[in-house]
């Protein structure tokens, strides 16, 4: 399995302080989606799993039609938007399974099923800092407009919720910062729930589609 990160745009670490349905897997055959395997890497010595997935040719048209104007956060059928949720649910599957492995081979239990939702977020939108209740959580951008590169707008954002952790002294650490993920289509990331996730407000005219995916071991 080849390894690869996302793509540097995607990825910044930042010194300013962010029910799923089932989709049941089968052993038909996928269509590609022109993506290498997920690749591990530590922050704050946790294990998070990178997995770009291109969502082209596994997107449904109405997909093309949702733009900046509606609510601040919407709740879309899965089935509308993504084409081959088995395929998407395969990706995920595998990202958890490599974050999974990077923690304890030996003893973590297997991945079991998992949800996947899709959200639209646009203009005011954002989400306080909080753990989710799932034992691992993933986010797949589908399609974003691009907002401000200096803001950080509608990036996804991850803190050690660990006590004393922003106090670390050590230089050039990602100790009391936070990695920034920003909103490029076909990035997909996955951390485990007690990770702390936010997402940084958008600005006027931007909106970000994205799955979100969970699975309780």
């Amino acid at each position: 399995m080849t390894l690869t990160t996302t793509p540097a745009a995607a990825v910044t670490a930042d010194a300013v302080p962010v029910a799923p349905s089932p989709v049941p897997s089968s052993g038909r055959d996928r269509r590609s989606c022109g993506s290498a395997g997920p690749a591990v890497q530590q922050h704050w010595g946790t294990p998070v799993a990178f997995a770009p997935m291109d969502p082209a040719g596994l997107l449904s048209p109405s997909a093309a039609e949702i733009g900046g104007a509606g609510p601040a956060l919407e709740t879309v059928p899965p089935g509308g938007i993504i084409a081959d949720l088995e395929t998407a649910a395969d990706r995920f599957r595998a990202a958890f399974e490599a974050l999974t492995t990077a923690y304890e081979p030996e003893i973590t239990p297997p991945v079991g099923d998992v949800g996947v939702e899709v959200q639209i977020w646009r203009h005011g939108y954002d989400r306080a800092p909080a753990r989710h209740r799932a034992d691992l959580v993933a986010w797949w951008v589908l399609d974003a407009t691009p907002g401000p590169a200096h803001t950080g707008s509608g990036a996804i954002a991850f803190a050690d919720p660990r006590a004393g952790s922003p106090m670390a002294p050590m230089p050039g650490r990602p100790w009391g910062r936070h990695l920034l993920i920003r909103p490029v289509p076909g990035t997909l990331v996955a951390v485990p729930g007690w990770l702390v996730s936010s997402v940084v407000p958008l600005e006027r005219g931007q909106h970000v589609l994205v799955a979100i995916a969970s699975s309780c071991r």
